[in-house]
């Protein structure tokens, strides 16, 4: 990061110094101006998601809510007696496997995530310690 921000503040001096030549009184404004543009170049990267980007996360966990909430619905009608039992015994099985699999596919990303966030918080200690 260094070494973007020494980039930048040459290319600006060497701006101002070639507005020099042709009228002093620009060369400042002309530095800052070059400074003020290139200025992003030196700054840390980040990730950013645009748009609408569901996580793999997300859309699992929203498959899992639909499962659950069939299965609730699934009840509902067995209580109301819109659904005979044996249509709602034939039903539920195939409800509650979906949510079971979806769970388990939640649980290993959020392993994935916990092992994720250790190796970041690992490196982060390590170039503090560097420093």
């Amino acid at each position: 990061m260094k070494q973007a921000w020494l980039k930048i503040l040459i290319a600006a001096g060497a701006a101002g110094a070639l507005t020099a030549v042709a009228d002093w009184r620009l060369a400042p404004l002309v530095f800052g101006v070059v400074a003020l543009t290139f200025s992003p170049l030196a700054r840390r990267k980040r990730l950013w998601f645009v748009g609408d980007v569901e996580s793999e996360y997300s859309i699992i966990a929203r498959r899992r809510e639909e499962a659950l909430r069939a299965l609730k619905d699934l009840e509902d009608d067995k209580l109301a007696g819109k659904l005979p039992a044996d249509d709602f015994e034939r039903l539920r099985p195939a409800y509650l496997q979906t949510a079971r699999e979806l769970t388990a596919q939640l649980d290993v990303i959020q392993e994935k995530r916990t092992a994720a966030r250790r190796r970041i918080e690992e490196d982060l200690a390590r170039s503090k310690a560097q420093q």
